[in-house]
């Protein structure tokens, strides 16, 4: 090889060495190896916002869905509350005429146990209203029964086969959660009365004619009775006075409701404000022992 020649080729050798990086920096591989890879959070955005797009596109469809649903077809199968009948209470008065002797005194400036006009059975309006406020319907067997006696010739101890038709009659029309037969106790003030936080109370007492089958009944809704007085003011009650054998009806029509009570109210003495009070006490006690367990 002449001198020349080697010149030549060391010359070509060195500008291929100079010019090969270059030629590599343009080739496609070093392109993609210089490029920075996608990281995984964008991948995880452009899912998001793909599965926004879809729910955007149900809740449109659930939109269109509800509007052409009929107004008439309920959004909720929830079931409205049934509103809770009233707790009824059936008032009678058998011996209608029995009188307080303060109150009849004050009224007429009489002395007496018994009057007409000024009697038991002119309290069925305090009674209503103390009930009421305690949640308690009341009716009242509206006949003046010894009235009726005295116009058909009867004598006081027919009282009760006087009011029975009248009583069995609107029990079958109608029926209550509670029947009390209202009396004026013939006992005296010292007997009849009890105080509690400086008030006077007239004290009552519940009979139960112990010859019919209804008996262990009456008594039961007696003494629940009873008791819950008590709770309230201490000594109101007198207790449950059972009855039977000769002279006593043994029955006070209680045979017709198992429901049926009869409470003597205080005695001659008793005022119309201490009467008041217990009459109170009685709707309270109702309310606590029979209304609330009916609800629950």
């Amino acid at each position: 090889m002449t001198l020349l020649k080697k010149l030549q080729w060391s010359i070509g050798l060195l500008l291929f060495f100079f010019v090969l990086p270059v030629i590599a920096g343009q080739l496609p591989f070093n392109k993609q190896a210089s490029t920075p890879m996608k990281q995984p959070e964008d991948k995880q955005v452009v899912f998001a916002a793909t599965n926004l797009e879809e729910e955007s596109e149900l809740e449109k469809t659930k939109e269109k869905t509800e509007e052409s649903t009929p107004e008439s077809t309920p959004k909720s199968t929830s079931e409205p509350t049934k509103e809770q009948d009233p707790f009824k209470v059936l008032l009678l008065f058998t011996h209608s005429q029995e009188a307080y002797q303060p109150i009849v005194k004050a009224v007429s400036g009489k002395v007496a146990v018994y009057d007409d006009k000024t009697n038991i059975y002119n309290l069925q309006g305090a009674i209503s209203k103390h009930f009421s406020m305690n949640g308690i319907q009341t009716d009242v067997l509206d006949v003046d029964v010894m009235k009726v006696m005295k116009s058909e010739g009867k004598t006081f101890t027919q009282a009760y086969n006087t009011v029975r038709p009248y009583l069995s009659n609107r029990l079958q029309e109608q029926s209550y959660n509670l029947i009390i037969d209202l009396h004026r106790d013939s006992a005296k003030r010292n007997a009849t009365t009890t105080m509690h936080n400086n008030q006077s109370y007239a004290r009552i007492a519940i009979v139960v004619g112990a010859e019919h089958k209804n008996y262990r009944w009456n008594t039961a809704y007696a003494e629940s009775l009873s008791a819950a007085m008590n709770d309230i003011v201490p000594k109101v009650s007198r207790g449950v006075i059972s009855k039977s054998g000769d002279n006593v009806d043994g029955r006070y029509n209680q045979d017709l409701a198992k429901e049926m009570i009869l409470i003597e109210l205080g005695g001659i003495d008793n005022t119309e404000d201490e009467l008041n009070r217990t009459i109170a006490v009685i709707g309270k006690a109702i309310a606590k022992t029979f209304v609330t367990e009916s609800k629950s």
